[in-house]
């Protein structure tokens, strides 16, 4: 079997999207940093994100049943990093537009895209939660802009634009 560390090696390797994971929980709005995120289905669309159990976020979305996954654009690092925790006392929607659609889940006003779900499934496995969500809403807000990557440890870009 391959040791954490090495595991963590090889998946450094991946290149994947940067998104922000959003719900509301009694009338309360928390999101967390993702990039194990997913297509599913697309009759009907569906999607997943694997939550790590123990963010404080992880029992928000089980408790609400929604989540909402916010492409990010190659300039929103820093709310990667705000979302990720890098800034333990900053409030995380400080200063950032966002509405809601079908769910009640935050939609950012400054994402590339986003998918509004509602949980079908959640799966548990290993040290995560796989929370396979069904899209009840979702669009195209800045389709011209490149997305921000994360692969091997930090941000990158892609030069070219969505056509």
């Amino acid at each position: 079997m391959v040791n954490a560390d090495d595991f963590k090696l090889i998946m450094r390797r991946w290149a994947s999207t940067v998104t922000i994971i959003t719900t509301r929980t009694n009338n309360e709005i928390y999101g967390l940093t993702a990039t194990a995120f997913s297509s599913l289905s697309v009759q009907p669309p569906m999607v997943f994100v694997s939550i790590f159990r123990k963010t404080h976020t992880h029992p928000l979305i089980e408790q609400s049943g929604i989540f909402c996954v916010n492409f990010l654009a190659a300039d929103m690092a820093h709310i990667s990093d705000r979302f990720a925790g890098r800034y333990p006392n900053e409030d995380r929607f400080a200063g950032l537009n966002y509405r809601v659609e079908a769910t009640g889940a935050p939609v950012l006003a400054d994402a590339i895209a986003y998918l509004d779900c509602r949980v079908i499934e959640p799966l548990v496995t290993g040290d995560h939660t796989i929370f396979i969500g069904q899209v009840e809403a979702g669009g195209l807000q800045k389709p011209d802009q490149a997305p921000l990557l994360y692969y091997m440890g930090a941000y990158h870009t892609i030069d070219s634009k969505a056509e």
